[in-house]
């Protein structure tokens, strides 16, 4: 029908309308607007203006405005379609306005109010059949599928009356936490019997991969009814956090005395053990650590004692020390329910070698201690050098000693020559290669250009041609990176005078004296040594650490040379 004839149609339908519902002045026929509620008539206000509560055929008629307001719908909000015209607007449909199909046949339902809905059914459903024009009420503009989270969604076809539009799917909660199982730790706790709560000596606990996003419940079994976790085996990790500890009630006469319990999430479990401790069992010592306590005279270090079980209550522990070797305290508490303790050892003032021993209960554990002689000497030291050798002037080498406890890094550094009787030091100098380190107690072995190594000890690093010296009288100087060329400089470490005419030697007094062709410069290792004691004797593995400052006193000479690298033994003084 076209749009012309429809506007026909309705005027001409809501004359015959009035006409049928006012009637004439006969008594039977009942006057609708006359303001008087004749024999037919609910209600008569006075007039016959619709849409208020006395319509204009007057009938009761409240305007209907769709009781189903659906929280979960994104519109939410529907007007009723019902008026005279068959115009409906469809609220509950995210496109907004539908005009009713229904008002071209021009028929309206008399008896039913134009496009009622039936507000007893869930928000947004139409009732079938009662709107002027029959609205269909399974094909309304669009389908909200009522699983939908509370997004926008264009309806795309029918109405699920029966669902509320809104209903989140429990199952699939959008803050669902994707964390995983990570640890069941420690391996291996206890507890003790007759109680509830976390375990010891530490808690065991559940970790995940990531914080929990929500609360996540981890399963929690155990193998042995003597291990009960608490709240039926549910430890909960709470949102925020990684990590929960698992809480049990532990009974020795119960079952076997350790149990394993097995932690599960999703597919990831994990396991740990959990030894009973009857009541007031007592404990025994198990080791002291470390095995080896090495130190310099004077020095401390941490030992711990470990027990096999905690204590039911404090336990003191008695310590003592054999071979002069140092001091500990007279005992040591390991407190309740943990399974060990640390105390302090104390080196003694010379080099000892002993042991440390801890006594519970007449069983002892000991360790063993070694106490070296703090150094004389704090900083690198040229140890020995020479001016020349067999295969001629320029088979030189100067070898450099760590007599401290620590390795030094000594990239950077520089080894500088000045003549007996030079203003400065050569501008030119070896700079020590990246990565050149020299262990505690170790050498490093710098050699010249013609350097022949024979059946000694190979080159660390060669200065070449850049260090030439003289082979009866000069100078050699250690310093730091930014060491100058003056004859003092805060930043030199070491240096030595040779030969009688050496004006800037330490002490103003050089070593004095020419070696043999396959000699050397040596230092000592401490004040009685001699050449004697150096090349064979007792001294002969005890480092290069004596410096008094002075060094004709520091060094002597050696027939043969015997120079020493990085890969050389270490020796201590």
């Amino acid at each position: 029908m076209s749009w012309s004839s429809r506007h026909l149609l309705v005027p001409l339908s809501a004359v015959l309308l009035v006409l049928s519902a006012c009637g004439g002045d006969d008594a039977k026929d009942p006057v609708c607007g006359n303001g008087i509620v004749e024999t037919g008539e609910a209600c008569d206000d006075g007039n016959r203006v619709d849409n208020d509560r006395c319509n204009n055929r007057c009938q009761v008629n409240t305007p209907a405005t769709d009781a189903g307001t659906d929280a979960g719908t994104d519109a939410g909000t529907e007007t009723d379609a019902g008026t005279d015209a068959g115009t409906e607007t469809d609220a509950g449909t995210d496109a907004g306005t539908e005009t009713d199909a229904g008002t071209d046949a021009g028929t309206i339902d008399a008896g039913t109010d134009a496009g009622t809905i039936d507000a007893g059914t869930d928000a947004g459903t139409i009732d079938a059949g009662t709107d002027a024009g029959t609205i269909d009420a399974g094909t309304d503009a669009g389908t909200i599928d009522a699983g939908t989270d509370a997004g926008t969604e264009t309806d795309a076809g029918t109405i699920d009356a029966g669902t509320d539009a809104g209903t989140v799917d429990a199952g699939t909660d959008a803050g669902t936490s994707t964390a995983t199982l990570s640890a069941l730790e420690p391996a291996a706790v206890f507890a003790r019997s007759g109680t509830t709560g976390e375990t010891i000596p530490e808690p065991l606990e559940v970790t995940l991969s990531t914080d929990a996003t929500t609360d996540v419940v981890v399963q929690v079994t155990s193998s042995s009814a003597s291990v009960v976790v608490a709240n039926g085996g549910q430890v909960t990790v709470h949102a925020g956090s990684r990590t929960a500890p698992v809480v049990v009630t532990a009974d020795a006469a119960a079952g076997s005395a350790k149990a394993t319990l097995t932690a599960t999430l999703g597919a990831d479990t994990r396991q740990a053990t959990v030894r009973v401790l009857g009541a007031t069992e007592a404990a025994s010592l198990a080791f002291l650590s470390p095995e080896t306590v090495a130190v310099s005279s004077g020095q401390t270090a941490l030992v711990t004692v470990t027990l096999d079980v905690p204590p039911a209550a404090d336990t003191a522990v008695a310590l003592s020390t054999t071979g002069s070797v140092g001091s500990v305290p007279a005992t040591v508490t390991v407190p309740a329910n943990q399974i060990s303790a640390k105390f302090t050892f104390t080196g003694a003032s010379a080099a000892a070698t002993g042991t440390i021993v801890a006594t519970l209960n007449g069983q002892s554990v000991s360790a063993q201690a070694k106490v070296t002689s703090a150094p004389t000497t704090n900083h690198i030291v040229i140890s020995e050098f020479a001016a020349a050798g067999p295969a001629g002037a320029n088979d030189e080498f100067i070898e450099l000693y760590n007599p401290t406890n620590a390795d030094v890094n000594i990239a950077g550094w520089k080894l500088q020559y000045k003549s007996a009787t030079g203003a400065t030091y050569n501008t030119a100098a070896f700079t020590f290669p990246t990565g050149a380190t020299i262990a505690a107690h170790g050498f490093y072995l710098v050699t010249g250009s013609t350097y022949s190594s024979g059946s000694t000890a190979a080159s660390d690093a060669s200065a070449g041609t850049t260090i030439q010296l003289s082979g009866t009288a000069g100078h050699i100087r250690l310093g730091k990176p930014s060491i100058g060329t003056g004859l003092t400089d805060a930043n030199a470490v070491d240096w030595v005078g040779y030969g009688s005419t050496a004006d800037s030697a330490e002490g103003k007094s050089p070593v004095t004296g020419t070696p043999a062709a396959a000699g050397s410069y040596e230092r000592k290792a401490k004040v009685t040594s001699s050449a004697a004691t150096m090349e064979s004797g007792v001294d002969k593995d005890a480092g290069n650490g004596y410096d008094s400052d002075v060094n004709s006193a520091d060094f002597i000479i050696r027939s043969t040379r015997g120079p020493q690298n990085k890969a050389s033994p270490l020796e201590t003084p």
